[in-house]
């Protein structure tokens, strides 16, 4: 395929706008269903008093192997698209305000309902005055939660700049998609190899900011490549999801044979940093190709949603509209409320099955409820990362001058 032009730029790509609502909406639903699993503690610092058999928990490993890495390979590419006009100071601070209002916002008011929730689900006696105090004037990066996405997102824009820069050249590349694509994966692959024996990953820190910052770059040099890359994901898809298939078999397989060698080594091997602490070799035979078939699992599965989107969905329609700009918002309404609706249910004694549906229904209605009502008032929607509407333009002139 020759090299996308120019005009290329400011083409909307509609598979994306779909893959970006679609992953962010499994994220909501991975987030309810989380508070069910076994590592509901280490997440929420509560369970519940029933929680989900093995079904679940391979249910959440998986989506949590390739949801996130494919987040940001697509937020690589919307940078791509986002940067048509030229990678310019106004538009790094514009992005920059984008992605850390919301942060900021989030933190120290949505994330504050949450940490109160979940105290009170641990039966800790807290009064709002003290939660305050302690939330604003001792902040950690718990405190961020699930933003912690978007201050990635932000550091990566601005170590990136000077790729940005590159967009051009980058566009007049002749390589063949699947040679761009079998290069990011080998370099983002070899990234992960180098950095998880060293630093345990977790909410985009340790190896996971490295990796996740590959995947960043990758996408934005598959933005400039888009038409080829998604048209090869198109036809190849079917291929890639067998891949990814085989993948996620051995890593499972390999996981397994690691954890038979001490208690907690699975663990460690999945979270990273296994070196620094003294447990593991940094570069053992099982702990590598484990490693390597991770990164290979998160990407079949990416390339393979994108080729699903690319495929079926590169169409527009109304509802894509409505629900491109309410994902933002959504994402970051939904993590408080989901962490109230999960105290809430830690008190009932229904079926744990049941418990989870209600949640995660609860959980769209309020975020949507919630987004709705800030949209359609004065209240500032980009703080929860909406778009300002544009103002109507005033009618004047005769009917002819209005609709020419």
């Amino acid at each position: 395929m020759g090299a996308v032009g120019k005009s290329d730029a400011s083409e909307r790509r509609y598979e994306l706008d779909w893959l970006r609502v679609i992953l962010f909406g499994i994220l909501v639903i991975y987030h309810g269903a989380l508070g069910f699993g076994p590592h509901a503690a280490e997440v929420y610092a509560f369970e519940n008093d029933q929680t989900g058999g093995p079904v679940l928990e391979l249910a959440l490993y998986f989506s949590n192997t390739w949801r996130l890495p494919a987040l940001f390979l697509i937020s690589g590419i919307g940078t791509y698209f986002a940067t048509s006009r030229g990678p310019s100071m106004s538009f790094m601070g514009k992005r920059i305000f984008r992605l850390m209002v919301p942060v900021i916002f989030g933190t120290f008011v949505l994330n504050l309902v949450a940490g109160y929730a979940m105290h009170h689900a641990m039966g800790h006696e807290v009064s709002w005055p003290y939660m305050i105090a302690r939330w604003v004037f001792s902040p950690d990066r718990y405190q961020v939660m699930h933003l912690w996405f978007l201050t990635n997102l932000t550091v990566y824009t601005v170590i990136c700049w000077p790729l940005f820069t590159c967009r051009e050249r980058l566009e007049t590349m002749r390589v063949s998609p699947v040679a761009l694509v079998l290069g990011a994966v080998v370099a983002v692959t070899v990234i992960a190899v180098i950095f998880k024996p060293l630093a345990r990953g977790g909410q985009g820190e340790g190896y996971q900011f490295a990796w996740y910052w590959g995947l960043f770059v990758a996408g934005y040099v598959f933005g400039t490549q888009h038409r080829a890359i998604l048209d090869w994901t198109a036809r190849s898809w079917r291929q890639l999801l067998v891949a990814g298939i085989i993948s996620f078999a051995v890593e499972l397989v390999l996981i397994a044979q690691i954890d038979a060698r001490g208690d907690g080594f699975g663990a460690l091997a999945h979270n990273g940093g296994w070196a620094a602490q003294g447990a593991m070799p940094a570069y053992g035979p099982l702990t590598l190709a484990f490693t390597v078939f991770e990164g290979f699992n998160a990407w079949f599965f990416s390339l393979a949603a994108m080729g699903l989107c690319a495929r079926y969905l590169n169409q527009p329609s109304p509802r894509l509209v409505q629900l491109s700009q309410a994902v933002f918002p959504v994402y970051v309404l939904h993590y408080p409320v989901t962490v109230v609706a999960l105290a809430v249910a830690a008190s009932l004694a229904w079926p744990w099955q049941i418990e989870m549906i209600v949640v995660i229904g609860v959980v769209y209605v309020v975020t949507w409820g919630l987004y709705l009502a800030a949209k359609n008032t004065p209240f500032p929607v980009f703080l929860i990362g909406g778009r300002i509407a544009a103002a109507p333009r005033a009618k004047t002139g005769n009917a002819r001058e209005r609709t020419a």
